[in-house]
């Protein structure tokens, strides 16, 4: 602040004059009520009301964090012919994101359907690669565009890219070494769609 060591003694002494207070307060990030006197707060807090907002804007104000953290679940969907299903309860651990990147990069229903899984086997190959991280979309449990998902077929987990056509669906594999799969529309509630693929840490986006 420009101020010699013996003005600093002088103060803890008698006390600052109102303009040193006010610049000090300023330098220290601090308000001048509590340098003075002690009052709380100690640091300035703007708050802001709410709740006049519409109700969509206000929950997302509320619920805005800097940093995110993405369950992992012991959960590999399978990019060949297809794995048993596992306790989908089980999470492992969790990975902490930027929420920023999150919001600017990911199209997703929900923060907190945003879960990690991973792939296993070749066929969404070279798209998604054997063992993957996945990040997918738990709120998505019907296919309602073509894209890639994670669901449950005749008993076995998959992840696979599914388009959606007048008769029924497609379920498709990258790896053209696999052939495509075709369900009548009175066949798709055979199908279990847990979420949708979102994105690949392989730096693919889906």
């Amino acid at each position: 602040m420009g101020t010699e060591s013996q003005n600093v003694q002088n103060w803890f002494k008698r006390g600052l004059a109102k303009g040193k207070l006010l610049k000090a307060a300023s330098v220290l990030g601090v308000r001048p009520e509590w340098l003075e006197y002690g009052e709380e707060p100690k640091v300035a807090t703007e708050r802001v009301d709410i709740a006049p907002l519409p109700v969509p804007l206000a929950q997302k104000i509320a619920s805005y964090r800097s940093l995110i953290s993405i369950e992992r679940f012991d959960v590999a969907g399978s990019m060949g012919p297809g794995t048993e299903p596992p306790d989908f309860n089980s999470v492992v651990d969790s990975m902490t994101l930027d929420a920023a990147w999150v919001r600017q990069n990911l199209v997703y229903t929900s923060i907190d359907n945003i879960k990690l899984i991973s792939g296993r086997g070749d066929s969404m190959s070279p798209t998604i690669r054997n063992g993957d991280p996945l990040l997918v979309d738990a709120g998505i449990t019907a296919v309602e565009c073509d894209a890639i998902y994670f669901f449950m077929m005749a008993g076995q987990l998959h992840i696979k890219r599914i388009q959606r056509h007048l008769d029924g669906l497609s379920i498709l594999s990258d790896n053209n070494r696999y052939r495509p799969i075709e369900v009548a529309a009175d066949r798709e509630g055979e199908l279990a769609i847990f979420a949708q693929v979102i994105y690949g840490w392989n730096g693919q986006k889906f």
